[in-house]
């Protein structure tokens, strides 16, 4: 499959943990590299924010931003965990009017503080407090895990069912709602919990951009998986963009290569999303009048077209030559000058020829490997090459390292490697 890199809005199902959704996530794409933007409780459903590839870089830029919840709100009884998964641990019959309700809220809008629920991920001496509450370690509240949080938006919405009410919470990074609901039941005077919790926002991401494990699985079978992804640039649309155009081939061969290039731009110290004639190249900053991309999200064959490694072709496994295509296994090569792992089309340069290529760089995860390697599979060339000086000249970045479930999928992702290479190659400077 080809790589695919953005972010995909998971509709977490209730029962569902957060890791067990990137787990998911990992096997419908086929990528290692995924990652979430911020845990939603195993009982909670909604939207879950998963970074994929590259976007995984985008982490920072995105978990500080603002959540929104509709949550049920149930009174008569507090439990341990403070939802409804929890052991009851205190009761009441008292019931709660809509109005006693609406008249409490107030005083949880603006910045609060909240002391964490025993029942947490949070860690106390290197221990996660789930476990130690699991254990019948913890007596209480753990004071010292006090946090500050916004309350933006406090609505209620409607009463379901006697000393039942949705509410709709718009709040920051790190608000556990089922504390808000136990602490409006102490307010009240009435013990309560979260009987039900669905995140509708994090950040820019709303239900409705949001997909279930099974219906991408069913797009990934009717090849139409790429559309459920929100390419990097957009998923970052709240960073202001700076737009460059016109540079002189030096210039823009410093900003692409991680140089600093002047700008006058005057957003000092403030992400930006940086595009390049119209291309996206990731997040710069702006110091001392100087523009430097700190995180590059453009195409990597900017960064690699015509990089070039030089070594021995030796002896290894020949793992390759088992799967039907020999590979010329690359060492004595200056490791500073390694590009990202992953699969190239690439241009190699043996005994006064140049032979177009597929190399990949890699610990060859379908089959086990643990050592990195530079493997060669030269089109067109028949014969021996061990001992010889090879040059590999890197053209354009196919994929990233995959890790096959068999080896008959690790050949055929292989032969269409090879094929886009030598479709990509025809008329490539580097093969003529």
């Amino acid at each position: 499959m080809t790589e695919t890199e953005g972010v995909i809005c998971i509709l977490k199902p209730p029962g569902m943990s957060s890791s067990d959704a990137v787990t998911d996530v990992r096997r419908v794409f086929n990528e290692k590299r995924v990652g979430h933007t911020g845990t939603l409780d195993p009982a909670a459903a909604g939207v879950l924010p998963v970074c994929i590839g590259r976007a995984t870089r985008l982490f920072d830029f995105l978990v500080d931003k603002k959540k929104e919840y509709v949550a049920e709100i149930a009174f008569g009884a507090a439990t341990d965990t403070e939802d409804a998964t929890g052991r009851v641990i205190s009761a009441s019959d008292r019931s709660v009017s809509r109005e006693e309700l609406a008249a409490a809220l107030p005083a949880f809008t603006g910045e609060i503080e909240q002391i964490p629920p025993v029942y947490s991920a949070l860690s106390v001496g290197g221990v996660k407090l789930y476990k130690l509450a699991r254990a019948g370690e913890l007596a209480g509240a753990v004071e010292e895990k006090k946090r500050r949080v916004t309350i933006y938006e406090l609505e209620l919405l409607r009463r379901t069912g006697e000393g039942r009410f949705l509410i709709r919470i718009v709040c920051s990074k790190g608000t556990y709602i089922r504390t808000l609901c136990r602490d409006i039941g102490d307010k009240i005077g009435v013990p309560a919990h979260m009987a039900f919790l669905l995140r509708t926002r994090s950040g820019a991401f709303t239900l409705e951009d949001s997909y279930s494990i099974a219906e991408l699985s069913e797009m990934k079978e009717n090849g139409t998986l790429a559309s459920a992804v929100i390419p990097m640039d957009r998923a970052v649309s709240h960073i202001p963009e700076l737009r460059l155009a016109g540079l002189g081939r030096k210039e823009a061969g410093m900003l692409i290569h991680g140089a600093a290039i002047g700008c006058a731009d005057g957003r000092e110290d403030t992400p930006l999303r940086v595009y390049l004639d119209g291309e996206f190249l990731g997040i710069g900053v702006i110091r001392g009048g100087e523009l430097r991309i700190t995180v590059w999200l453009g195409d990597e064959a900017h960064q690699i077209k015509g990089m070039k490694l030089t070594g021995t072709v030796t002896k290894h496994n020949r793992i390759g030559t088992a799967l039907g295509f020999p590979t010329a296994n690359l060492t004595g090569y200056d490791r500073r000058q390694l590009p990202p792992e992953g699969v190239y089309a690439s241009a190699a340069e043996l005994g006064g020829r140049t032979y177009p290529a597929v190399t990949s760089v890699g610990r060859n995860p379908t089959v086990g490997g643990s050592e990195l390697t530079v493997e060669t599979h030269m089109l067109g060339f028949e014969g021996d090459c061990y001992g010889s000086t090879m040059t590999v000249r890197f053209v354009k970045r196919l994929r990233g390292m995959i890790r096959f479930d068999s080896a008959e999928e690790l050949k055929a992702q292989i032969a269409s490697d090879v094929k886009a290479a030598r479709d990509l190659l025809k008329n490539s400077k580097y093969t003529e």
